[in-house]
């Protein structure tokens, strides 16, 4: 039913990156480019689409239906090219950079409420949406501190600016700049916002260096970075309500844990752990190497739809228009990360 409801929305996704595929070639040659990255060709065309033509709401349900679904189905999926060894290691590595960029966001978030304390509520926003997960973690932790309407749409129209700007430049920068794939990857996990974003990021880098390890550790990175929602939620709920003692709040507290969990960083792990028990089985197998290809290619598609949509969900009129404060202080939270990634990586070693 979901799908039926939304699929004309969809259909217009799925011909948009159908163009953008045929598009392709041709604009390399013009363009004088031996590499031009379909990820992000996908993110300008759905861009470029939604902001030149006005779509009905039926289109912007199956767009963002793309969005959300379809970018959730291919993070779980690859899990399946990920193996526990990888997952432990980049897990170990990536935690303190990410406890610590939490920590300095937080501070800066801090000193900005009292610079701009008119701001305070988009201020706050903005710190746990550069420092966890983007929009994800607006949406969460607005439910929780009764955010104003304005104020939630300005946080995630900020997020989305600053996020899609890293897209763009980032994939460039870990290249010139780093050497090794860990650093890479652990950058582009704590570096950008939101998910999707990131995994944009990620396929951008892959598709111009033909590099998936740098794919593998920035997903693994970031699906640990949103597990922090987990602790994001009863910490607002603490502060929030610390002077009433009342059991329906902490039962409301364990239920906003269970939901804050996303579904799809679960099938990312059972789906790694299924990786893990075929290889023990069935290494060499024709029919086993036959399926991973298969998946590479369904988990490919699926990426190109989701960030075709995710292009057609920046609104460059709205973003605009929200006046330069905001702006500001979404960029100053972005810098913080920026500069902290980069120093940690350097104290910690891990670009060698």
């Amino acid at each position: 039913i979901m799908i039926s409801r939304n699929l004309t929305g969809m259909t217009v996704i799925g011909l948009i990156y159908i163009f953008t595929i045929f598009l392709r070639q041709p604009l390399s040659y013009i363009l004088n480019l031996s590499v031009l990255p379909l990820s992000l060709l996908c993110l300008i065309s759905g861009m470029l689409f939604f902001n030149l033509f006005q779509f009905s709401e039926k289109i912007l349900m199956g767009r963002d239906f793309i969005k959300k679904n379809i970018l959730q189905l291919a993070i779980a999926l690859l899990g399946i090219k990920i193996s526990f060894s990888q997952l432990a290691n980049v897990s170990i590595q990536s935690i303190g950079i990410i406890i610590i960029t939490i920590m300095l966001i937080f501070l800066t978030y801090l000193a900005l409420s009292k610079l701009w304390p008119i701001q305070k509520e988009v201020s706050k926003l903005l710190a746990i949406g550069t420092s966890i997960c983007g929009v994800t973690a607006i949406m969460a932790s607005s439910s929780v501190l009764k955010s104003k309407d304005y104020d939630v749409s300005t946080a995630v129209l900020i997020i989305v600016l600053w996020g899609s700007l890293a897209v763009l430049i980032y994939p460039f920068f870990i290249e010139w700049y780093f050497l090794s794939d860990l650093a890479k990857g652990i950058f582009l996990g704590v570096g950008i916002h939101d998910t999707s974003q990131v995994l944009a990021a990620a396929m951008v880098h892959s598709d111009l260096y033909q590099n998936n390890k740098v794919l593998e550790i920035a997903t693994i990175t970031k699906l640990l970075r949103n597990l922090f929602l987990a602790l994001l939620v009863p910490s607002l709920f603490f502060f929030k309500n610390r002077a009433e003692k009342n059991t329906s709040k902490s039962l409301s507290i364990l239920g906003n844990i269970k939901n804050s969990i996303p579904l799809f960083i679960i099938g990312f792990i059972v789906l790694i752990i299924i990786r893990a028990i075929a290889d023990n089985y069935y290494l060499n197998s024709v029919a086993w190497i036959n399926i991973l290809e298969i998946l590479e290619n369904v988990i490919t598609i699926l990426f190109g739809l989701a960030l075709t949509a995710l292009g057609a969900s920046i609104n460059l009129k709205k973003i605009l228009s929200q006046g330069y404060v905001p702006i500001i202080v979404g960029m100053v939270y972005s810098l913080v990360s920026f500069f902290t990634i980069c120093v940690l990586i350097f104290i910690l070693g891990l670009d060698t």
